[in-house]
């Protein structure tokens, strides 16, 4: 149990039609791109089925996960010991960095893991930027994963920049 686990078990959920897509994102991604982060969950962004409308509801999810005998302690769902926070795409640039995400293999089971430009992205919203997340925005661009040009198009199509640019 764990990881793996944890991994599947989201994969079911959009199996299920729950949500149509999923990807992991957050300090979880970084292991997949960079050095590992110390975390204390797994972060996954979901698409939601259309006609979810405007207020977004998450009872489906945690409804899915009591029916599978998931445990639910405050806004994590926990599975195979991990706690999993199930994050609705909050705007276009989560939803398109669901939508982008790789599929990569981890221990034999394909597993979508938000990209790197993607993640830098999300790091440089305003409502979403901390020293930590400039750390790991750093932490990224070391690591010689990032498709500089495809970095430059996320943030230039949804008017995000690094500090001290102007956009």
């Amino acid at each position: 149990m764990g990881f793996r686990d944890a991994l599947a078990a989201i994969s079911e959920l959009r199996d299920a039609g729950v949500v149509t897509e999923y990807a992991v994102g957050g300090a979880m991604a970084m292991v997949f791109w960079s050095e590992p982060v110390a975390t204390y969950d797994l972060d996954v962004f979901v698409l939601l089925p259309p006609g979810s409308g405007l207020l977004v509801s998450l009872s489906p999810i945690y409804e899915w996960a009591k029916a599978h005998d998931y445990a639910i302690r405050q806004e994590h769902i926990i599975i195979g010991g991990v706690p999993v926070q199930v994050i609705p795409a909050h705007n276009a640039l989560a939803e398109e960095a669901v939508r982008e995400a790789e599929t990569i293999d981890y221990e034999g089971a394909a597993v979508r893991v938000i990209r790197p430009e993607h993640l830098i992205a999300l790091c440089l919203e305003p409502s979403a930027r901390s020293r930590k997340r400039l750390e790991r925005v750093a932490a990224l661009l070391e690591c010689g994963a990032v498709d500089q040009t495809r970095l430059d198009a996320i943030l230039h199509r949804h008017g995000l920049s690094f500090p001290g640019e102007q956009r």
